[in-house]
């Protein structure tokens, strides 16, 4: 029996295998939150710098689309540079050079006219003519005096559409159509070197210049200017 004592000491020294699995189930039960904590925060926090990081993103494209939507308006408003000249004098510009746009110019004999064909026709009579002078004959190839009569008006009548131009110079369009507006006659005598502005059948203004006589038609002749525009 002595021989046995130092064995069974040597047993009782060394600690039971299941008390020490019993201890560390113990302590990964009391520890188990702390481990799961420090395992799951690297993940937990890289997913909320995740979702910081995207919500700040699509507010930071909701802001620059809000700011091109706004420049888009203000551009479609007209913030573009404008045209410093003002619009309204560059069609008002045109149409000045429209209506001063000569249709027709030369020499006619100063008789039945009609102003409205180019080149003016000479009738046979005054029906339809724009303008016409009568000349009172006193024998074949020689008169006395000359008339320039307006548009007719009706039976023996005529319209205040012609006017005496006493300016030196050739007037414009507008002048002449002004001064038939204003000084209107519906006839005047012919004399060399009178200038008459006249209005045509279709509401056309010409300007006769230059009135001389002719030994070859025994009657006078013009220079005639006629403007397309139509009033």
């Amino acid at each position: 029996m002595g021989d046995d004592d130092p064995d069974e000491n040597a047993r009782e020294t060394d600690p039971p295998r299941q008390q020490d699995s019993t201890e560390r189930k113990s302590w990964i039960r009391r520890h188990s939150g702390t481990i799961l904590t420090t395992l799951l925060f690297p993940i937990v926090s890289g997913l909320i710098v995740l979702a910081v990081e995207k919500f700040t993103d699509e507010g930071k494209d909701e802001d620059s689309a809000a700011r091109a939507s706004t420049s888009a308006q203000q551009t479609t408003r007209g913030d573009s540079p404008k045209d410093p000249s003002p619009p309204s004098s560059r069609p008002a510009a045109s149409a000045t050079a429209s209506a001063d746009e000569v249709r027709w110019s030369g020499t006619i004999n100063l008789t039945y006219l009609d102003l409205d064909s180019v080149p003016p026709r000479v009738l046979s009579s005054n029906s339809g003519a724009s303008a016409w002078v009568s000349y009172d004959w006193e024998s074949v190839g020689k008169f006395s005096d000359a008339t320039l009569y307006g548009l007719g008006g009706g039976f023996f009548t005529t319209k205040p559409t012609l006017a005496l131009w006493t300016t030196s110079g050739q007037p414009t369009r507008q002048q002449c159509s002004e001064l038939i507006s204003t000084q209107g006659v519906e006839t005047l005598p012919v004399t060399k070197d009178s200038a008459y502005c006249v209005r045509t059948a279709a509401g056309r203004t010409a300007f006769i210049t230059g009135v001389a006589l002719s030994n070859a038609v025994h009657a006078y002749t013009a220079s005639v200017t006629v403007w397309s525009a139509i009033q």
